[in-house]
């Protein structure tokens, strides 16, 4: 009997799940090298071995099951063909092609069940470095909601419902590894993920998570590629971290990323047509998103291609395309199947009957505006965003409204965008810009700059439960945690001497994954103030905390008396 490919699902981590789960799952990563993987080439035969010959591998154990697997490589032929099986408690599943269009250096990730124990490949060439990179997932999926029916037809209202990071993982098992980056969105890129279509509706988020995972950690990207997920059942998942409204640069399309935003369709659709639900879903979505930036759901729009080894159009040349486009379009690849790519027309005539009347955009300002930055704070307490303002006027001082402002943080490769605000009727505009580490952040409308602000972020010390009394001569155990994570802190111990607190002596104390524990000996009675200190860093500014405890004669003593300051 013939047991079904829909074993081996490309792009997904997690297992099949109740659709009343509620908890977000826990997912670890591991890899097992197999080398130069291809024909034994001894020196008698090495001058006629061919590179082209197929090879078969051992069968591949890594010594825990796994969920999610994909292959990468240092170097193989661009018409590598690859197939792959998998074993788990049932037996071996039948071989299946192993995807690999979206990169140069390996695979795409693939599902590979609850618990999978082992696999087989078998290339049609060599290849040099393979190696196996596996992720595990235990624990259940969130419970996703569909986004299909009358709600997803709210587009000119807003938008349609989307499950957020926080609720398919994304915010706690895959944090993007730097802040996003911000461009336009001129025309919308729409994909598939190339793996199989029998999925049920609670196992969408598990796949948004695992196709996350991959890119971030195998792949080795900031984040997830894509922008936004659609499943068959009309399901909208947020993808790359940045705000749904705001023009986030994904890893979609290479060479038109910072031009478009990508929606990526969980399943294959080579020889199957996509879901309406998912195509009703597609169509409200981007008749919300492109319009929010300025653009038309249909028509044609030029863009300058940026380049890439998958792009079709060399750096510099421009293209023209359709606002809502297949990723083939733009690149090399199938992406996103014959059957989807098909129903395109049917796609932008729905959105088109959804999308509000596109408002043009403003005109650019001149050159001799002025912009304006200042921050209520510039002396920041971890997790305390910055709180920012400013304004922009004409040379005498005229409010200019309706325009856009980008808010830049400075990076090792220069100013960059993070967010996105609109100037008032009276050219004012203000911003909330979470960051964990000391930023110079900037404003930008147009080709017209603010000034610089400078803002300083001291680690958030959090002491758990410290002691108030201790007897004399013994230890009072302090423990904290200081986020963002640090290596170490020091401690300053003073003892109260009449009105004053006189430096008694100084730890040097290790954090391990930011957490901290001090043995401070109290010798002699009396008060003593404990100062936990943060001396500051390229990422951060110092910071400390207070905090008191008594030492006592008696035992007695621990539980009367008065008490020691407040923190």
């Amino acid at each position: 009997m013939r047991r079904s490919a829909s074993l081996l699902i490309s792009a997904a981590v997690l297992a099949c799940l109740p659709a009343s789960a509620s908890a977000v799952p826990r997912a670890s990563d591991f890899e097992l090298r197999v080398g130069d993987a291809g024909p034994a080439r001894s020196a008698a035969h090495a001058a006629s071995a061919s590179r082209a010959r197929p090879w078969t591998s051992p069968v591949l154990r890594p010594g825990r099951a796994f969920s999610v697997f994909g292959l990468r490589w240092k170097r193989a032929p661009e018409d590598l063909h690859a197939e792959v099986r998998v074993r788990d408690a049932s037996g071996w599943h039948r071989w299946v092609e192993l995807p690999h269009g979206h990169s140069r250096r390996g695979s795409d990730p693939v599902w590979a069940g609850r618990r999978a124990t082992a696999l087989q490949l078998r290339l049609s060439a060599r290849v040099r470095g393979l190696k196996v990179e596996f992720v595990q997932v235990r624990g259940k999926a969130r419970t996703a909601r569909r986004a299909s029916g009358p709600r997803a037809r709210a587009a000119q209202n807003g938008p349609p419902p989307i499950i957020s990071r926080a609720e398919w993982g994304g915010d706690t098992q895959c944090k993007p590894r730097d802040t996003p980056s911000l461009g336009t969105v001129q025309m919308a890129f729409v994909h598939h993920t190339v793996n199989a279509n029998d999925y049920g509706p609670g196992d969408s988020a598990a796949m948004v998570l695992g196709i996350c995972r991959f890119h971030r950690n195998s792949n080795g990207w900031d984040d997830v590629g894509y922008n936004f997920f659609v499943d068959k059942y009309g399901q909208i998942f947020e993808g790359r971290a940045g705000g749904i409204d705001q023009p986030v640069v994904g890893a979609q399309a290479q060479g038109w990323n910072a031009q478009s935003t990508g929606v990526a369709n969980l399943g294959t659709y080579s020889s199957v047509a996509q879901t309406p639900q998912a195509i009703d879903a597609m169509a409200s979505l981007l008749a919300w998103k492109l319009p929010l930036h300025g653009a038309p759901v249909t028509g044609t729009v030029t863009l300058k291609s940026a380049g890439g080894s998958t792009n079709r159009y060399a750096n510099g040349t421009l293209h023209t395309f359709q606002r809502i486009s297949g990723h083939r379009d733009g690149n090399q690849t199938e992406c996103p199947g014959a059957q989807l790519y098909a129903q395109l027309p049917g796609l932008r005539a729905l959105a088109e009957q959804r999308a509000p009347d596109v408002i043009p955009a403003p005109q650019p300002v001149t050159a001799s505006a002025r912009l304006t930055l200042t921050a209520v704070r510039r002396a920041l307490s971890y997790p305390e965003p910055a709180q920012l303002a400013g304004r922009l006027t004409t040379p005498d001082g005229a409010p200019i409204g309706g325009q856009l402002v980008r808010i830049q943080v400075l990076t090792a490769r220069g100013f960059k965008a993070v967010s996105s605000v609109t100037t008032g009727p009276d050219g004012a505009f203000t911003a909330s810009l979470p960051t964990s580490r000391n930023r110079s952040v900037r404003a930008l409308v147009g080709r017209v700059v603010s000034n610089t602000v400078r803002l300083r972020v001291a680690p958030a010390m959090e002491l758990r439960k410290p002691p108030k009394r201790v007897l004399a001569g013994r230890r009072a155990d302090l423990r904290g945690k200081l986020r963002p994570r640090k290596g170490s802190v020091t401690v300053d111990v003073y003892r109260e001497a009449g009105k004053r607190y006189v430096f008694s002596k100084r730890m040097k104390v290790k954090a391990r994954r930011g957490s901290f524990r001090a043995a401070v000996r109290l010798v002699r009675p009396g008060l003593y103030r404990l100062r936990v200190r943060f001396a500051g860093d390229k990422r951060n500014a110092p910071g400390r905390t207070d905090h008191y405890v008594r030492a006592v004669r008696t035992r007695a003593g621990l539980t009367s008396g008065a008490e020691a300051p407040a923190d």
